[in-house]
């Protein structure tokens, strides 16, 4: 079955939706008992993954599991409120006190946020590793209080492409489990699970919802971790609501059509922008010149549509500023993987290994507009800076 034929399929049923195309919309909390035998083995359940309450159990929730799952072919694969509801799940599942986490230094920076804030509060210990300088001692990274090895490939701001199989060989041989966050590569262009990953995070804030409206995060394990993860999840009370389930199924039917749009969009864009004089750096795996250009090649089968580039020198906010308020197709936003094209100047200075960016760090989103329209906008707005 090819790709968009089976994203047309997965998660629809006319035939138990009396007829209808899509599914339907299951709200509520409370939930029936047959009969008070199933009350009884309900109160003697071992977890929190199976009681019959509207968190567990609805079907609208449960549709959509299984697409992301079929996309991802996981084991089972847990909705949250949003990627960084999902993201923390891992940590609470395989960390206490004492415990160290391993995690790359180009990590997303809310992720860093709560290990910084929040988990070191129990006594845990966050060692960041530079995602490619060194990488072929990363066994030497690991103590023996390491219990959970975080990636996400590519990297933040900087888009470094971690070497994800090396990485995974190596914590298993140690028995570690391993998450990346894919929401960049999103199920159709990177498969973690092939790479020897553990577990999966995707925010489908970005590409399965694809329009902008919705807060939703994926969390997709193997078979070894799925149970855990599940328990953990429930235990936190992790619940979307249905209508943001419902319209990430929505957006499923499209992503393959709307992921080559943009990244044929972003791919045109970071070709002009890599010869302009004002540009020191582009920041996009797929161009031949960037580093781990041949990892991104053999672990990923295309690009999104988020990318950055630096330029050659410091401009002050107030330049910065009128260089934005230059642009009429790219606004200044958040979040991405929507139709609308987004810019945002991302401080990185939080970092523990310091980078090598020369001027400032500009990161764009491109969306479904017409790709000329795209590239002239950042031309023009360039004008202001020379």
């Amino acid at each position: 079955m090819g790709t968009n034929t089976k994203l047309t399929t997965i998660g629809r049923d006319p035939k138990k939706q009396k007829g209808f195309v899509n599914p339907g919309i299951y709200k509520g909390s409370t939930m029936i008992f047959n009969n008070f035998e199933d009350y009884l083995d309900d109160i003697n359940n071992a977890d929190d993954r199976t009681t019959l309450y509207g968190i567990n159990q609805n079907p609208s929730h449960k549709q959509l599991e299984d697409c992301i799952s079929k996309l991802y072919y996981a084991e089972d694969t847990i909705i949250a409120p949003s990627g960084l509801a999902a993201l923390i799940i891992p940590f609470f599942a395989f960390l206490k006190k004492d415990d160290e986490v391993l995690i790359n230094d180009t990590v997303y920076s809310p992720t860093r946020t709560f290990c910084e804030k929040i988990l070191k509060l129990y006594g845990i210990k966050i060692n960041y590793f530079h995602p490619i300088k060194n990488i072929q001692n990363f066994e030497n990274f690991i103590s023996n209080k390491t219990k959970l090895i975080f990636l996400e490939s590519p990297g933040t701001a900087t888009f470094e492409i971690l070497d994800i199989p090396f990485i995974a060989k190596i914590a298993k041989k140690r028995n570690i489990p391993t998450v990346m966050d894919n929401s960049w590569g999103s199920p159709l262009f990177c498969n973690p699970f092939k790479l020897g990953v553990n577990i999966i995070i995707d925010a489908g804030t970005k590409y399965i919802n694809g329009h902008s409206d919705v807060l939703i995060g994926f969390l997709s394990s193997d078979k070894k971790h799925a149970k855990k993860i599940r328990v953990i999840a429930k235990t936190l009370g992790m619940c979307p609501g249905s209508e943001e389930v419902y319209l990430a199924l929505r957006g499923i039917p499209t992503l393959n059509l709307r992921l080559k749009q943009i990244e044929k969009n972003a791919l045109e864009l970071a070709k002009v922008l890599d010869t302009h004089p004002l540009v020191d750096k582009v920041f996009h795996p797929a161009l031949p010149n960037t580093i781990n250009h041949k990892i991104w090649k053999r672990d990923f089968s295309g690009s999104s549509g988020l990318f950055a580039f630096s330029l050659k020198k410091k401009f002050s906010n107030k330049m910065i500023e009128k260089f934005f308020n230059k642009l009429k197709i790219f606004k200044l936003g958040y979040s991405w993987g929507g139709f609308e094209s987004l810019i945002t100047f991302p401080p990185i200075s939080k970092r523990k290994f310091k980078s090598n960016v020369r001027g400032n760090l500009i990161r764009v989103y491109c969306g479904l507009e017409d790709s000329k329209d795209q590239t002239n906008d950042i031309l023009k707005a360039f004008k202001v800076l020379k």
